[in-house]
């Protein structure tokens, strides 16, 4: 569903027009979306696009362009932001991107934590609302690298900017279904899982859903990686959940790339070496962090891009390129 912007002289000839996309669908926006529509009703320079499948962004985003919106705000969770990105830059439907903003309407939200858009959608698309108005937008954008994932199965790369896996997204699935159905806050739920699963694979717990098959891994710097990995981490975000930043230093690539081995060693002098802050540095044993642009992994383990999971085609190495870059709001 769209809604037209209201036309009032004074107001839309001074203001840029901004488009946002809300997905119904999202978790949080299920009980915050209601004030955003309030929000938006009443302003005067915004094209709201609602929808509860995804399939429906290409469609938005080629009205934004006719309307030549000023910036893009992406009111969904990282799912939501990956399909967008994806429709962007397979579809192109701009000939110059806008800046791309993050409200925080999902469950995990990663992204626009990293982006500094913490709050409410309500709150932070107020504060977007006031950047707009009072011609300050420039001052926070930054430029973020962005990951292609080819997943061997003949279709269009997908665009995020978090990948996952090794263990990374049977964990992600084993939260889903076992704990955010007990109610626990997001944030509570998210430091339990991870607790919960290191724990297993620590213990060496013979179903953990940290432990899959072996993988090789190739990095553009020439090193080859290859064993059963409990963590494997490829992001162009610059913080984690809970503000955590494992990855490496070294490296010109603009992909941070960290791959954790399974078993209670690897796992253990991880943990140290991010509580001590010398993870970056490299040299843990298990452990392997660096920066590339181009990443191959050969393996059957699922992988997660953004939140979003996906099988690799048989017999075909995932392939992770970094195409460009886009600019987005840090508040």
């Amino acid at each position: 569903m769209l809604e037209k912007p209201i036309h009032r002289e004074d107001a839309a000839v001074a203001t840029p027009l901004i488009g946002i996309l809300s997905n119904c669908a999202s978790t949080r926006n299920r009980r915050r979306l209601n004030a955003v529509r309030r929000l938006v009703a009443r302003s005067p320079h915004v094209f709201h696009f609602q929808f509860e499948d995804i399939a429906a962004i290409p469609e938005a985003l080629r009205l934004f362009a006719d309307a030549q919106v000023a910036m893009i705000v992406i009111n969904g969770g990282d799912g939501t932001i990956q399909a967008t990105l994806s429709s962007i830059l397979d579809d192109r439907p701009f000939k110059t991107v806008p800046p791309l903003a993050i409200l925080p309407g999902g469950k995990t939200n990663m992204i626009a934590a990293d982006l500094g858009a913490r709050g409410t959608p309500e709150r932070v698309l107020k504060r977007l609302f006031r950047l707009v108005k009072r011609g300050r937008l420039e001052r926070h954008l930054t430029k973020r690298a962005v990951i292609s994932l080819d997943l061997g199965d003949g279709s269009p790369p997908r665009i995020g900017l978090f990948f996952g896996t090794g263990g990374v997204a049977n964990g992600i699935r084993w939260c889903r279904e076992k704990i955010h159905p007990l109610g626990i806050p997001a944030p509570l739920a998210h430091a339990f899982s991870i607790a919960g699963l290191l724990l297993a694979a620590m213990l060496g717990v013979k179903n953990s859903p940290l432990r899959t098959e072996p993988q090789t891994i190739v990095l553009d710097d020439g090193r080859r990686l290859h064993g059963r990995f409990a963590i494997v981490i490829a992001s162009t975000l610059e913080r984690l959940l809970f503000g955590l930043r494992p990855f490496g230093l070294e490296g010109k690539g603009r992909i941070k790339f960290s791959a954790i081995g399974y078993g209670a060693g690897p796992i253990w002098r991880a943990i140290l070496g991010l509580a001590l802050g010398r993870f970056a540095q490299g040299g843990i044993a298990g452990c392997h962090v660096g920066r590339a642009d181009h990443i191959r992994i050969e393996g059957p383990a699922p992988v997660t891009l953004d939140g979003e999971i996906y099988r690799p085609a048989a017999g075909r190495p995932v392939v992770l390129d970094c195409p460009g870059t886009l600019s987005f709001v840090h508040l």
